[in-house]
């Protein structure tokens, strides 16, 4: 176990460090950011962003949450990918931020870019004997993600298609295995089943969901600023989801509830006309 624990902060975000803050992150960098403003110079998305940046504040262990751990204060864990973390938006905008908002506690955001099911179990392996968890809330779409010890550090692997570089490392596993639908299907059950089998010992309930495996940006709402990410509408409607799933009378209050920049068309022209006027 303590071989295993000595990871739980390892985060394979290479030079981010804890209690820093970084205007960019993940995908959603600065050489991106520099190719889409050279080519996407009428996107209200991007306009917004232009006077509106972000800032990734990461707390003592390095993850992205304004709340440092400790082991007194209760709390939420919040589990999954980028979608979790919230790569391309601003704190706010997140479905893991704003339920916690709605549901009161710590905001502890466990969410790490590119993970998958295996990488989750870890880190709350690591840390549920030291945060006091509430709930326990994973949204876990059925990638083909993995985490395999490597030289004595882990390390994720996000398999979404097949190539030569992947042949090189891992041989016929990949093609004949990993990315077959059984064995990612497995993974998900073994890994979900096994941080629900933490949540019985820590005695907290765990919702889970599965998600979807696309990125569609086809809705009106403010885009990810990496133009790759859920719109902050997919984020909201996680996070109604979820809500759905903990309290069913607090979901009916909220879930019509809407937000300006779900028409980021419209909010950029009424903000522009307000600052004519």
């Amino acid at each position: 176990m303590n071989k295993v624990y000595k990871y739980r902060n390892q985060l394979d975000y290479e030079g981010y460090k804890p209690n820093r803050q970084y205007q960019f992150i993940d995908t959603d960098s600065e050489n991106q950011w520099k190719k889409i403003l050279k080519y996407n110079t009428d996107n209200h998305s991007v306009e917004y962003y232009i006077k509106n940046p972000i800032q990734y504040k990461l707390n003592n262990y390095g993850f992205r949450t304004p709340d440092d751990f400790n082991n007194y204060d209760e709390g939420n864990v919040f589990l999954g990918c980028s979608h979790t973390f919230g790569v391309g938006h601003h704190l706010e905008n997140t479905w893991s931020y704003k339920l916690n908002q709605t549901i009161g506690g710590k905001f502890w955001n466990l969410g790490i870019g590119g993970s998958g099911v295996m990488t989750h179990f870890r880190l709350l392996l690591g840390f549920y004997k030291e945060l006091k968890i509430k709930n326990i809330f994973h949204f876990a779409p059925k990638y083909p993600r993995y985490e395999f010890i490597e030289n004595g550090v882990p390390q994720h692997y996000i398999l979404n298609e097949f190539s030569k570089n992947w042949k090189d490392k891992f041989g016929n596993l990949v093609i004949n295995s990993l990315l077959t639908n059984e064995q990612i299907e497995f993974n998900w059950l073994a890994y979900t089943n096994a941080i629900k089998s933490i949540a019985n010992e820590v005695g907290c309930n765990y919702y889970l969901i599965e998600g979807d495996i696309g990125l569609f940006n086809t809705d009106e709402s403010l885009l990810a600023r990496d133009l790759v990410h859920h719109t902050t509408k997919e984020q909201d409607l996680i996070y109604k989801n979820f809500l759905k799933l903990y309290d069913e009378n607090l979901y009916e209050k909220i879930k019509n509830v809407d937000n300006p920049i779900f028409d980021i068309k419209n909010y950029m022209k009424k903000t522009f006309e307000h600052k004519i006027i």
